[in-house]
């Protein structure tokens, strides 16, 4: 039977599939770092995998029924071919057409919540800055993305999208309420921030490599499985040390497992790949297009504010090209160092600025590969005597070619008592940046003030970082467009005279901003509370025209604080 809809017409936006692509890198990341590991066998991004392709099928049946629309939109953004007949009897061995769902939040959340506990995570991307913002405002786009996908939206499916949301939001808060005690140790480093840049997003292929995997049944075992030098734990509530990962798979983890095994192996392949063909593509760090200088001035100056940082950075862009020059006429190079120092409140635009630095160096020769590796304390500093050293060499390896961003690097300096060893990383960077000078920049990042006390650590710090770049904060105007920008790209729009009252409220902060506000980042989560309120609206009206899915209202903005 037929039922009459045009699933040619079906779309995926595109911000929807970076959503997910990033929540998988992340997921990815976080298992690398070693912050979380699950006590069962199935890696985290696996276990996000299945957890979102749940939740998909789950809303898809809101309605009673799963149509081609929604079955077409699952397969694509999943890149999976799973037929109309296996998804109906996955949603029915899985308890997906029913609201079981909801009784436990998904198995993925704790450890993205977990990895953003401590230091704040810094800028995750150009548009995320908070790991569990980003979980919650991935399922929350996505969802709203499917059930957009057909002319039949019914107030169920917002209902249960929103109850979903909202089942997040408690999770994170039960999730929090038992890590109130909790105190980072070299086995469990949440909030560390090592990651590079510009790595592939995650392909069709890659979960061709899993299908592979799976069929074969022997890899998944051992790429979980550690040594008895190498175990994981997860702390239980009450503080103590739980037993060895190595035990046998909890009831839900084995679930999982089931659940991404059924689904993966039912889809068709997608296509083969070599593993050399894979091993070149993460080879690429940078795509040469991405280095034409001119390009990448055009988009520095395209960024919104930041007069001051663009008029430093083109200082210093002259100052190399001039150095290139001489040094190709056999003249003497002017005495200088490539290592900085960006002072400035969070969300200003740092991160930004730095990843687009990466690409000028490399653009201009001076560095080999032009990626980018963002630490913060937790990345650099280790529990036990004689780990910290091996931490930082592992990140400084990391980054060579490259840029290595130090978020909040004043906290290496902020902890003077026993046991504390961030003097210890900051000796080790101050050599290796000397070592490493001729492929190796290093940008350290944090408030004005903390960030003397980190540069007086050691005495050979402020010769090493002879160019300092101010962030200042945006001001209302500025940050009213990076807002309704945000909102555009996610398909929103604020009506008249909502974006009036946002305006009287911002200028009436920012005449006198907090110490330390959080600029971009406060406004983007201004902004996803915003969505919030008008998700929650909608499912309360009995009636609404589709235009209403896009607009944000004044109802929907008032009570929401910038902070």
């Amino acid at each position: 039977m037929e039922w009459g809809f045009n699933t040619a017409k079906v779309k995926v936006k595109e911000e929807s599939r970076k959503m997910l692509a990033l929540c998988m890198q992340r997921a990815r990341s976080i298992g690398h770092a070693e912050f979380v590991k699950t006590q069962g066998r199935v890696s985290l991004e696996k276990i996000f995998f299945t957890d979102m392709l749940n939740f998909l099928i789950y809303l898809a049946y809101a309605d009673g029924r799963l149509n081609k629309e929604e079955h077409r939109y699952i397969n694509m953004l999943m890149n999976l071919e799973f037929s109309e007949d296996g998804m109906k009897r996955y949603a029915s061995d899985w308890g997906l057409t029913t609201e079981a769902i909801k009784e436990h939040y998904p198995l993925s959340l704790e450890p993205f919540v977990r990895a953003t506990i401590g230091p704040e995570t810094g800028e995750l991307s150009t548009q995320y800055y908070d790991l569990t913002m980003m979980y919650v405002t991935s399922f929350n786009y996505i969802g709203t993305d499917l059930i957009s996908c057909n002319h039949d939206t019914t107030a169920g499916e917002l209902e249960a999208l929103s109850s979903y949301i909202e089942m997040l939001k408690s999770g994170i808060e039960d999730i929090r309420h038992k890590m109130v005690s909790y105190k980072p140790t070299i086995a469990f480093a949440p909030g560390s921030k090592v990651k590079k840049e510009d790595l592939p997003d995650y392909s069709p292929e890659e979960l061709e490599e899993y299908r592979e995997d799976l069929i074969q049944g022997d890899r998944l075992l051992k790429e979980t499985r550690t040594s008895s030098s190498q175990r994981f734990s997860l702390r239980t509530d009450n503080g103590l040390w739980a037993e060895p990962v190595e035990n046998k798979l909890t009831e839900r983890d084995g679930a999982v497992q089931k659940q991404f095994e059924q689904a993966v192996i039912t889809s068709a392949a997608v296509q083969e790949e070599t593993l050399e063909d894979k091993k070149q593509a993460v080879a690429t760090v940078v795509d040469p297009e991405e280095l034409n200088i001119e390009k990448l001035m055009q988009e520095l100056n395209e960024l919104i504010g930041m007069d001051s940082v663009k008029h430093e950075v083109h200082n210093l862009v002259n100052l190399l090209k001039i150095c290139k020059i001489r040094q190709e006429k056999g003249l003497q190079l002017p005495p200088t160092t490539n290592h900085m120092v960006f002072l400035g409140n969070p969300g200003t635009g740092k991160t930004t600025v730095a990843r687009i630095l990466s690409k000028i160096y490399k653009g201009l020769g001076i560095l080999s590969k032009g990626h980018l590796v963002e630490v913060d304390r937790s990345g650099l500093v280790a529990g036990y005597m004689g780990q910290t050293s091996e931490k930082v060499m592992e990140v400084v390896e990391e980054a060579k070619g490259g840029i290595l961003f130090i978020d909040e690097a004043y906290a290496l300096s902020a902890g003077k008592q026993d046991g504390d060893f961030g003097q210890e990383a900051i000796d080790i960077l101050n050599k290796a940046m000397e070592d490493y000078r001729e492929d190796l920049i290093v940008i350290v990042a944090g408030y004005h003030d903390e960030m003397q006390t980190f540069l007086d650590a050691n005495p050979g710090l402020r010769s090493r970082f002879n160019r300092t770049i101010s962030f200042p904060n945006y001001s209302a105007d500025e940050l009213i467009t990076i807002m309704t920008n945000r909102a555009k790209k996610l398909d929103y729009h604020f009506e008249e005279d909502a974006i009036a009252l946002v305006r009287d409220k911002f200028h009436g902060i920012l005449s006198n901003p907090p110490k330390n506000f959080g600029n971009a980042r406060s406004v983007r989560n201004y902004l996803d509370r915003v969505i919030r309120n008008q998700a929650n609206r909608l499912v309360q009206e009995s009636d609404f025209k589709e235009d209403s899915l896009t607009a944000l209202t004044l109802a929907d903005v008032q009570g929401v604080i910038l902070e």
